[in-house]
């Protein structure tokens, strides 16, 4: 496990509302010199702290939704290494993740309608055909919340609250043009407009004039670092509540529960299968064996069954994938 100190902290907290920020105004906030706050996210970069810098893109904005499939293999997929490799490239995955217990992978994946899950789900069991076991579908359309950094990181640091704006309702156009910032932005949102600009043959001008449109509209959420956890000394999970026949305030204090959780970084319900799932981080297992034992006291009368199933490796996180280029 990593140890780092209170300014690594807050340079995290603040790259986490916005990893464009230049190194000046993060020396000013967090008491370091330029050149300090440059040296301390090589180093954080170097040791795997940070993985790299990304965007959060309102899909729904730009009328694209994503769906979650849990899927189980026959065979071992260490040893198969075709079958991640086969999600890690597809265009249209934004989120693969490898599971202990049950199910094998967690992955998400983009679709513009329901032929388009219909089409992804096909192909995924046309592919595997025998050594696919089973799997699971969900359906991200109500999310509770997105946070990127748990509270743990930078608790007790006094620190200033950064509130954002509302997410922006669908039916935002965007050209190919934008997509392709969208893109870049996802593979490295640190990048220079001048970078950018040399990337795809735009001037510096037409790049820093599409982002800021792309913020003002709310199709981008925010730029931030994606944080390895586990290298920080916890350990991920994804949690699974199944829901039953509930009042809408029962309902409302278990949404409110989750979407306050601080140990909890994104979180939906399928309202079509009545499922409630998150991924969540905690340092050891009696942590959340208390989340759970919480929950069933808490909302026993509201949830049928629960289980969390732990995070082994995050392959990949690319929340504006190739496939979005040619939509």
């Amino acid at each position: 496990m990593l140890k780092i100190d209170t300014k690594d902290r807050k340079l995290l907290y603040y790259l986490s509302h916005n990893a464009r920020e230049s190194h000046t105004q993060l020396s000013k906030k967090i008491g370091l010199s330029k050149n300090s706050v440059k040296y301390r996210i090589e180093r954080l970069r170097r040791l795997g702290v940070i993985e790299h810098f990304a965007t959060t893109v309102n899909l729904g904005a730009i009328d694209q939704n994503t769906f979650t499939i849990l899927l189980k293999f026959n065979e071992d997929i260490y040893e198969n290494k075709a079958i991640v490799k086969f999600f890690e490239l597809h265009p249209y995955s934004d989120w693969v993740i490898t599971l202990s217990g049950q199910w094998d992978l967690f992955v998400e994946m983009i679709a513009d309608t329901i032929n388009d899950v219909h089409d992804r789900v096909h192909e995924i069991v046309s592919n595997f055909q025998h050594s696919l076991n089973t799997y699971q579908i969900y359906f991200s359309s109500d999310v509770l919340r997105v946070e990127h950094l748990i509270e743990d990181i930078y608790k007790g640091l006094d620190l200033p609250e950064i509130t954002r704006a509302p997410r922006a309702k669908p039916g935002h156009k965007v050209d190919n043009t934008d997509r392709k910032i969208l893109y870049e932005l996802n593979k490295d949102s640190s990048a220079s407009y001048l970078h950018i600009s040399q990337k795809l043959g735009l001037t510096i001008d037409i790049v820093r004039y599409r982002i800021k449109n792309l913020i003002e509209k709310g199709i981008i959420v925010k730029f931030f670092p994606e944080i390895n956890l586990q290298k920080l000394g916890y350990s991920k999970y994804i949690y699974i509540i199944k829901l039953k026949n509930t009042s809408a305030e029962k309902m409302q204090k278990l949404r409110n529960s989750i979407s306050n959780n601080h140990k909890v970084t994104y979180a939906f319900i399928d309202l079509l299968s009545y499922n409630l799932i998150f991924s969540c981080a905690f340092k050891n297992t009696e942590e959340i064996d208390a989340l759970s034992r919480s929950l069933r006291k808490n909302f026993d009368d509201i949830i049928r069954s629960q289980e969390y199933l732990i995070v082994k490796e995050q392959v990949l996180f690319n929340l504006f994938p190739k496939g979005l280029l040619t939509e």
